[in-house]
């Protein structure tokens, strides 16, 4: 049976009785009226997506955005509800990656403990009997481990760590099964090399995007919840003892080092290839060297401590995956990561997580990292300390073609920022800009102007619960979307700060989604420099930006606050507060408006919808916007007002209304009937 949140994520999914509630009460029909879209959806023509040979790669989560963007911020507000119910168990949490990849996958908790616990119980010794699934392995032919006696390591922990490796076991045949379709000379080297690195020649032989489809997701996460499920029970064991014997024994195995210390000394850890690590008090050290290409499954649990974490090469570091599985879990303390390339849940290929449980923690990376996924998983989550993630590209919760990436922080006042030190990838629209898709950003590849041979984009969520959260990037973030992918942030209180140039803050390009849903009554400050950004889209897409609340700054470019562009739907609301708007340029192309690139084309008649709401409190407009007041309804401008072009609908207003949609779930359990 599925469990209630992950049945409520498929419902909002795939369409079911949660998302067929469609909110038009007021303000939205007199505006849509207003707007000369009185009998729209406010969905961009979903023509070319529909036919589009990326179609079966588009996730469900994906397509109900489009298809209702104006049910988009409500679909976003229960995601973040789900998201922060689960937030306190990684398996839960993992779970909710399944209806979001468009899989129905569900694994409790104790989905191997049946066949663990009998088969450890019968074993004379419960470690060796988890060992011994490596004999079947190529790398482990003839090998017999040396394992210490019940003096060196004694039960019950002995027994817990058993019952990780033989889940390990388990995990490790269900990778086997989801790249059991690759070719053999398919290796992590070559997926980083053309996926990470962009280093893919015309028409090249394999090629990560069409090897794609043959991964089999359904095993890969089923492999994964396994594996987080025994690693989440190692955790609480450990937690809940009150002594543990003092043991320090390593063990090089064919597949990877397994290394546990509880002697609660201050370590240092040089590792390569480690299959797992417990590290049980002080404060550590950790460095990660480069893994062989043939290392796929590692998990590390630190309990106790300030500790260092450093990834010298990409993909090094535990909670990084390719072709395989990979978890980091420390569990308090003021900790340290740093790495370069594909570091901190980082999947390609594969199912990655890290787990920060507590303290004011520090990320930084390159590219492809916190939170990141291409073709599988990724979450990272942290507790509510101050954290600091620092990165340059695709980093932040970014999701890839067929994948999701998940960054929950459930509180404290935290930074994010995406920065042009090094420029590693200037971005088309600022070349002196990197092109930071991140913080909430879902992207696809357009291989239109390469070799054809394109990509649905994934999805990526960022999360933060609680506190005054600072946000910096550049070009696209913050809730944004490219080529069929679907970006979300949700930042759920606080007095905030969001800063960015161009495609940012609820913003899309290229048949994509991007939302922000900004929850509570916080003072929060918005700049951008640059167009399409707060709650404006390009080319067939979905840009939604709402405000709960609060005395909020707008400070926009050009074709921003709630503007469409080329066909899209760019919706932007604010919902209650004093708020102060301000553009950079004189042309006032903002404020609910839909504007086309070019005229005399089929595209005329194609749906293009931008609507500007602000809904309560004394506002102040730029002077050269004259449309725009208190308590005012104004349409947008149009180029041909006498035709009344469906791709010039576009509205704005100002006044006392009530929010048109819900934010968070409407209804509560009723309490069963007394008999």
């Amino acid at each position: 049976m599925l469990r209630p949140v992950a049945a409520l994520l498929l419902a909002l999914a795939w369409g079911g009785p949660a998302a067929a509630q469609t909110q038009h009460r007021p303000p939205l029909p007199e505006l849509l009226q207003r707007a000369g879209a009185a009998n729209e959806r406010g969905a961009p023509d979903s023509t070319r997506l529909d036919a589009a040979a990326t179609r079966s790669q588009q996730l469900p989560f994906f397509r109900s955005v489009m298809a209702a963007p104006l049910e988009a911020p409500y679909r976003l507000g229960v995601l973040g509800d789900a998201v922060r119910a689960a937030a306190a168990s990684p398996h839960q949490s993992i779970s909710l990656v399944g209806p979001l990849a468009g899989l129905q996958v569900q694994r409790g908790v104790d989905a191997v403990t049946p066949a663990i616990d009998a088969q450890l119980a019968r074993a004379a010794d419960p470690l060796a009997a988890s060992l011994a699934w490596m004999a079947d392995t190529p790398a482990a032919a003839g090998w017999v481990p040396t394992l210490p006696d019940a003096a060196v390591l004694p039960n019950p922990l002995r027994h817990e760590l058993a019952r990780v490796i033989a889940a390990m076991s388990q995990a490790y045949r269900f990778q086997q099964r989801a790249f059991e379709r690759l070719a053999p000379g398919v290796s992590a080297q070559l997926l980083r090399q053309q996926a990470l690195e962009d280093r893919l020649a015309l028409f090249e032989t394999p090629d990560f995007r069409q090897l794609l489809p043959l991964v089999e997701r359904e095993a890969l996460l089923a492999g994964m919840l396994d594996l987080v499920a025994a690693v989440e029970r190692l955790q609480a064991f450990v937690k809940d003892q009150a002594a543990l014997p003092a043991v320090a024994w390593s063990l090089q195995t064919p597949l990877g080092w397994i290394v546990v210390d509880t002697t609660g000394r201050d370590n240092r850890h040089v590792l390569e290839d480690a299959l797992l690590v417990l590290d049980v008090g002080g404060d550590d050290d950790y460095e990660f060297l480069a893994r062989s290409d043939t290392h796929r499954l590692s998990v590390l649990l630190d309990h106790g401590g300030k500790d260092r974490y450093v990834s010298v090469a990409p993909g090094a570091d535990p909670s990084s995956a390719t072709l395989g599985y990979g978890i980091l879990w420390d569990t308090e303390g003021d900790d340290r990561y740093q790495g370069t390339r594909q570091a901190q849940a980082a999947a390609l290929f594969g199912a990655a997580l890290l787990v920060d449980g507590g303290g004011d923690n520090r990320f930084v990376a390159g590219s492809r990292s916190q939170a990141y996924a291409l073709g599988g998983f990724a979450v990272l989550l942290t507790g509510g300390g101050k954290d600091s993630f620092e990165a340059q590209t695709y980093s932040q919760a970014t999701g890839g073609p067929l994948g999701v990436a998940l960054l929950v922080d459930t509180g404290g006042n935290d930074r994010y920022a995406l920065t042009n030190e090094p420029l590693v990838r200037p971005s088309p629209q600022l070349p002196d800009r990197n092109a930071s898709m991140g913080q909430g950003a879902g992207y696809g590849m357009r291989g239109v102007f390469f070799d054809g041979r394109s990509l649905a984009g994934g999805i990526g969520l960022l999360l933060d619960l609680a506190g005054n959260d600072r946000y910096e990037a550049q070009v696209f973030a913050q809730g944004v979307g490219y080529y069929q992918g679907l970006g979300m942030l949700l930042d759920d209180g606080g007095d905030d700060q969001f800063e960015a140039a161009w495609y940012a803050m609820g913003a899309a390009a290229h048949e994509a989604a991007g939302v922000l849903l900004k929850r509570g009554t916080g003072k929060d400050a918005y700049r951008t420099s640059h167009p399409i950004t707060l709650g404006s889209a390009h080319d067939l897409s979905v840009g939604v930006f709402v405000d709960e609340g609060g005395d909020d700054d707008y400070a926009a470019g050009t074709m921003s606050l709630g503007v469409a562009h080329a066909n899209s739907t760019g919706l932007f609301v604010d919902a209650a507060g004093k708020d102060h708007y301000r553009l950079a340029t004189p042309d006032c192309r903002a404020l609910g408006a839909a504007y086309q690139p070019a005229w005399g084309n089929v595209r005329e008649s194609l749906p293009n919808l931008g609507l500007f709401l602000d809904l309560g409190g004394i506002d102040r407009y730029p002077a050269h916007c004259a449309r725009a007041a208190n308590d005012g309804l104004w349409p947008g401008p149009r180029a041909w007002p006498q035709l009344d072009l469906p791709s010039e609908a576009a509205a704005g207003m100002d006044g006392d209304w009530p929010l048109p949609f819900a934010l968070r779930l409407r209804t509560r359990p009723r309490p069963e009937a007394a008999e």
